[in-house]
């Protein structure tokens, strides 16, 4: 056993040589990302997103899965390792939160001054108290030790950190290519909009009809809920989550931005939004549903129908199972990816496009959107 643990000791501690590196004359004409969703048109993005979503089609495998996650033996030898404590909490949480914030930094995201920021904002913690639902129930898979924090999104930091995190996944999806971080988030966000967009116009009533309605399942710091008002400029956006801490960055965050009279805030359980049945044109969840159980997966998918109209349109984002990056990740950053994500096994294992059809969704297909994600869509009958 001990012989056991040193060699996975020593195998997640080369995450230091997996960590990209990008040239230091890019890293020097780098600065702190600004809000993208402002710059270009949108004709112009949507043709971006397009070409790149095409230029994905490739990057699939036949295999439904990677091997280090479900019932696999690589699966469970990873499994054995996290599982114990002295790596987890000695090796693996540190080394994880080390690996996003070197991709950030090296990149120009100034991870540490974006989240002292926040910290130093009383307004931000002001809108926590106006935003928080005191009738909140979290379920039990919420109150888990996830991303490398010991209360999950429960807490300030995680959601101080949750922007300059998601530009170090986005760069991590582009590695090679020489781009922002401000670029790379664009292109992973558009790539989802111009699939949601390209649904909508050919399966909602009136092809040429926009939603009125929209809903952000799990909207974190509000980066999908932003992206998605942009590209549907008429519609009115409800962001969701159950972390009131995000929600108060979210709402911060939004103040003054362009569209921000659209869009709402809502402490709630997705599972159960207590909307009224058949009043929402879309509903989205980006990069949720690997946080959650089979259970919850499901709960989820089944309060997207019942409050979708006839004919709205779900739609999900997150890591693709037969994405030929996913399945080829090094075993450090697979093991370091698993340690942070304790519903890995079942989300890579879950058949989110057969769980749909059994729900009541039709027009159910997945696009893969980028090198590492896929993008499932699904229309609610018309009746």
């Amino acid at each position: 056993a001990a012989r056991r643990d040193a060699r996975t000791m020593s195998t997640v501690a080369s995450i230091a040589l997996a960590t990209p590196r990008a040239p230091s004359a890019r890293s020097l004409a780098r600065s702190s990302p600004a809000p993208s969703s402002s710059r270009g048109s949108l004709a112009s993005r949507r043709a971006d997103a397009s070409s790149s979503s095409s230029s994905t089609s490739s990057l699939t495998t036949d295999k439904e899965k990677p091997d280090w996650a479900g019932d696999d033996f690589l699966s469970k030898v990873v499994d054995a390792a996290i599982s114990n404590k002295l790596l987890y909490e000695g090796l693996m949480k540190p080394m994880a939160r080390r690996t996003l914030i070197n991709t950030a930094e090296k990149n120009g995201v100034a991870w540490r001054d974006i989240a002292s920021a926040l910290d130093a904002d009383p307004a931000v913690k002001a809108l926590y108290d106006e935003i928080r639902n005191e009738d909140v129930e979290y379920p039990s898979y919420y109150l888990q030790p996830f991303h490398a924090y010991s209360e999950g999104n429960l807490c300030w930091l995680a959601a101080f950190e949750a922007e300059p995190a998601t530009y170090a996944m986005a760069l991590r999806v582009y590695p090679k290519d020489r781009i922002t971080a401000e670029e790379a988030q664009r292109r992973l966000r558009d790539s989802y909009t111009s699939a949601l967009r390209s649904h909508v116009e050919r399966y909602s009533p009136g092809a040429a009809a926009e939603p009125e309605l929209i809903v952000d399942v799990g909207c974190s710091v509000g980066i999908s809920t932003r992206y998605i008002s942009d590209a549907f400029p008429t519609a009115r956006m409800i962001g969701m989550d159950l972390s009131p801490y995000m929600l108060a960055v979210a709402k911060r965050a939004d103040e003054g931005k362009p569209g921000s009279e659209r869009r709402e805030w809502r402490h709630c359980l997705g599972e159960d939004t207590k909307m009224e049945d058949g009043s929402v044109d879309v509903v989205s969840l980006a990069f949720v549903i690997h946080e959650c159980p089979e259970y919850a997966t499901r709960a989820l998918l089944t309060e997207a129908a019942r409050i979708l109209k006839p004919g709205g349109t779900f739609v999900m984002t997150d890591n693709n199972p037969k994405s030929a990056v996913i399945q080829n990740l090094p075993p450090a950053l697979f093991t370091l990816m698993k340690s942070t994500e304790p519903h890995s096994n079942e989300y890579y294992t879950i058949d989110i496009e057969g769980m749909l059809t059994e729900i009541g969704f039709e027009h159910v297909h997945t696009e893969q959107t980028d090198p590492r994600h896929r993008t499932v869509l699904a229309s609610k009958p018309k009746k």
